[in-house]
């Protein structure tokens, strides 16, 4: 059975500085992740043996797409699940 991914964080994204012929022009880069301690966006840092995806999520009310991160404890050959 896989493992949940938890932790959700989630992700700002800006308008990607540059223009190029193969970058949509509603493209996103991310900035960060947002923590209650720091009023910028934090560097997002990706640990070793760890899984991550990005999900998209819709605020209920105002209908905005944010993103969230989550990560999972890495799940290759040999790992024993304790």
């Amino acid at each position: 059975m896989p493992r949940p991914y938890t932790d959700p964080v989630e992700i700002i994204t800006g308008p990607v500085p540059a223009q190029s012929p193969f970058i949509p022009t509603d493209a996103k880069i991310v900035v960060g992740a947002v923590a209650p301690a720091s009023p910028d966006p934090i560097p997002i840092v990706l640990l070793p043996g760890f899984e991550y995806r990005m999900r998209e999520w819709r605020h209920p009310d105002t209908r905005d797409i944010h993103w969230r991160l989550e990560r999972r404890k890495s799940t290759q050959q040999g790992d024993d699940d304790q």
